[in-house]
């Protein structure tokens, strides 16, 4: 399954890439992607044999630094930057997405509340690097 062609299949996604994969299991399960200058934080909430559904909101780079530093969790990540959330519906076939304010999403399709990233568990080669990535050390000082 590649990520990046099902949410170019959207519209407005067209320029999509997958930027950082911060959390997975045989699939990317929380992962951010930039469309253009606009960087998003997706959560794979559901996948079933017939069906993988993403939520996902624009982020910035310092709201995933604080993330990946423990100083917010997960949902704070996820809650904090807009109100529009994109709920991103696949069946294998046909890509259907919808724009959603915050108040009309159930709990179940959030982030656990009070989880959080627990990079510690990241080797500091994985750390270092998402780290970089996202702006928070210079590269050629590591």
């Amino acid at each position: 399954m590649e990520v990046e062609n099902i949410f170019r299949r959207i519209p407005d996604f067209r320029s999509i890439v997958l930027d950082k994969i911060l959390f997975e299991s045989k699939y990317p399960v929380m992962f951010t992607c930039k469309n253009n200058k606009d960087v998003y934080l997706f959560i794979c909430c559901l996948m079933t044999a017939n069906k993988v559904e993403w939520i996902g909101t624009k982020t910035t780079y310092d709201n995933l630094i604080r993330l990946l530093e423990n100083k917010i969790t997960i949902r704070d990540a996820f809650l904090n930057i807009t109100e529009d959330k994109i709920i991103i519906d696949y069946n294998g076939k046909n890509v259907e997405y919808r724009i959603e304010k915050r108040s009309n999403i159930p709990d179940n399709l959030l982030p656990t509340a009070d989880e959080y990233m627990d990079a510690d568990r990241l080797t500091d080669e994985e750390r270092t690097g998402a780290l970089v990535v996202f702006g928070a050390f210079d590269s050629n000082v590591l």
